[in-house]
């Protein structure tokens, strides 16, 4: 009893003045407040429930989102490369080995989950598996096919059917070319797609998650039984139930009942006509409200009000900890470190840090500040190229002026492990004038996910044959150095006679020598002078920094040799010939880049009616 005693005066001296008053107010207001106080938890619990069933379902929705985005990504590409090739001729061999170099790079992205890529393609079924189908095997008669034509050059995910080689239930995604009649696809299991949902349900067995398109048929659930079911055309009522409870929804939180049990469904959109649907028991809620209304009438009756609001106010605080502590803990997994900088004081706390270099660093060394110990850290923990770079990130001293109002700034670079890090600064608190007064720097592993993201883009900006930048990304390069200000040589050639050589040694030599060019170019020109292929036998290449004729001059001689010197052994000694087009943009030049290119092109042209390799540089617009 004296311990009791003992413990509550610490209580009462931890609340203080302002804190003792409710407990003697309460007694006084308990009658009046009981009807307030329940319809206030009751919405809270309400509430509480909604957003944890509306977060599991954001979760659950963007894993598929991100799995299926990874590998659907894939037909875009793939799609723009395979026009890209009809578009120069290409045959269907070379397109097939293309599919066959870019079912290898799946095995990053989506290992055991398809078989590759593969499509309809000039009349012909290739496949990058090297899958040969039957005789009975039409592809223009398969869904995937259909779907896609139906689309006219959208993408398009089609619900699951039962593939032709496998024999599995699949998932396709696919789209229509730019000829209306190639198509181009990729197949994924929905067993993958299942699995991902049982395990979701797995770890809550309380609930239940099912993937469900527009028409109502279940793709997938975490009862394996219910894949395939229609819920709109069921005629079991409670699965009819849950479709009409998602139209009329509006993708917002809604309950059902199923017998004399009440259940919420919260849906999440992942395709246009995909939904993600998570489904929790309301009981636990329910009990909860039923709880506080038999202790708020036993509080009343046995009238030891005051004894129950401080057990109430205990345990209200321990529960506000414990999840705060849940709360700080669950973030902390994310980030390998987390420190909490004052930017009054210029003091250092450690909130959570795994790196044990880290934590030597910071316990064995004596700091005057903040500043010093984050430039430590920084140089001891970054590579090479990132180091100036994230140094100057953590200056304390303009960290207000670079953040203002927003609550977050981050930075992503190398550790010494050479592994992609991202850095983020979050505001933890901010003065009455708004100024930042402590912030939160954590740095979290993002190396998987940044080598995926730059291998994604290097396959969306490269010209698959002769790995230089493709029109797109290339013009888009030279258009952003212009508006920057950064004038030079623009330099536009295309090979003489092109077709001859296709004619009489075939594509596949044509397409050696465009290899054999590309290399030609990469030896003439400097490591930041952008260079690309426009498409078929025309590259361009654009040197900052050239701003005359002088100048220029000596490189175009240059690469004139490297392609006259190319040894391409089918050729039989052929010495490749180019009509080169020179164009120069001063830094104080302000017209747009295609009329940067016209000027090129017109000396391009001026140069064919020489014979052999030939440039000419442009001048004005009164010598054409």
């Amino acid at each position: 009893m004296r311990n009791k005693i003992i413990g509550f005066k610490k209580l009462l001296k931890r609340l203080g003045f302002l804190g003792v008053i409710p407990f003697i107010l309460w007694p006084l207001f308990f009658l009046l407040v009981t009807l307030v106080v329940f319809r206030t938890e009751y919405d809270m619990a309400m509430t509480i429930v909604e957003d944890k069933t509306t977060i599991e379902a954001y979760d659950v929705a963007e894993d598929f989102k991100d799995y299926i985005g990874q590998v659907t990504m894939i037909v875009d590409t793939a799609c723009e490369a395979v026009d890209d090739m009809l578009r120069q001729g290409d045959s269907v061999d070379q397109v097939q080995k293309y599919l066959e170099r870019k079912t290898l790079t799946l095995s990053s992205i989506a290992s055991g989950d398809t078989k590759g890529i593969y499509g309809y393609v000039k009349g012909q079924f290739v496949d990058g598996d090297n899958w040969v189908p039957g005789e009975d095997y039409v592809p223009t008669e398969r869904v995937w096919y259909k779907e896609a034509v139906k689309a006219d050059g959208a993408k398009v995910i089609i619900d699951p059917y039962i593939d032709a080689r496998t024999g599995k239930l699949v998932v396709t995604a696919a789209k229509l070319l730019s000829d209306k009649e190639s198509v181009i696809a990729i197949d994924i299991w929905v067993s993958r797609m299942q699995q991902m949902t049982e395990d979701v349900a797995c770890a809550d067995p309380d609930h239940e998650v099912m993937i469900m398109d527009d028409e109502g048929n279940i793709v997938s659930h975490s009862i394996p039984e219910e894949v395939g079911e229609n819920y709109r055309d069921s005629k079991d009522p409670d699965r009819k139930k849950i479709y009409i409870g998602l139209r009329k929804s509006g993708g917002k939180v809604y309950t059902i009942h199923m017998g004399e049990n009440e259940f919420l469904l919260c849906p999440r959109k992942i395709f246009d006509n995909w939904t993600v649907i998570t489904m929790n028991s309301a009981e636990p809620a329910m009990q909860e409200i039923h709880q506080l209304t038999r202790t708020v009438m036993i509080s009343a009756i046995i009238g030891i009000i005051l004894t129950l609001a401080i057990v109430f106010f205990m345990t209200a605080q321990k529960v506000k900890i414990m999840n705060y502590g849940d709360n700080v803990q669950s973030i902390a997994n994310i980030y390998v470190t987390m420190h909490k900088v004052d930017l009054d004081t210029h003091s250092f706390e450690v909130v959570a840090c795994k790196d044990p270099r880290i934590v030597e660093l910071v316990d064995n060394e004596t700091y005057s500040s903040a500043d010093e110990i984050m430039k430590t850290v920084a140089s001891h923990v970054s590579d090479d190229r990132s180091k100036k770079e994230l140094i100057e990130f953590l200056k304390l001293d303009n960290l207000n002026e670079r953040m203002g109002q927003q609550n977050t700034i981050s930075i992503e670079f190398l550790n010494i492990d050479h592994k992609w890090n991202r850095g983020r600064f979050i505001v933890a608190e901010r003065n009455s004038d708004g100024s930042i007064k402590s912030v939160i720097w954590a740095v979290e592993n993002i190396d998987t996910e940044r080598r995926s993201r730059d291998e994604l883009k290097y396959l969306a900006e490269t010209d698959q044959l002769t790995m230089l930048n493709n029109r797109g990304s290339g013009e888009s390069k030279i258009r952003d150095a212009l508006k920057g200000g950064e004038g030079g040589m623009f330099v536009l050639f295309d090979v003489d006679r092109f077709k001859s050589i296709n004619d009489n040694f075939g594509h596949n030599v044509g397409d050696k020598v465009l290899v054999a060019i590309g290399a030609a170019v990469r030896k003439t020109f400097r490591e930041n002078d952008i260079i690309l292929r426009l498409g078929g036998d025309e590259f361009a290449a654009f040197t900052p920094g050239i701003y005359s004729m002088e100048a220029g001059k000596p490189v175009v001689k240059r690469l004139i040799s490297s392609i006259e010197s190319m040894n391409v052994p089918e050729l039989s000694g052929m010495i490749v010939n180019v009509s080169v087009g020179v164009a120069f943009y001063q830094p104080d030049d302000n017209y747009s880049f295609e009329e940067l290119y016209k000027h090129a092109d017109s000396c391009t042209y001026e140069s064919k009616k020489t014979k052999g390799s030939f440039a000419t540089f442009y001048q004005n617009a009164a010598d054409f």
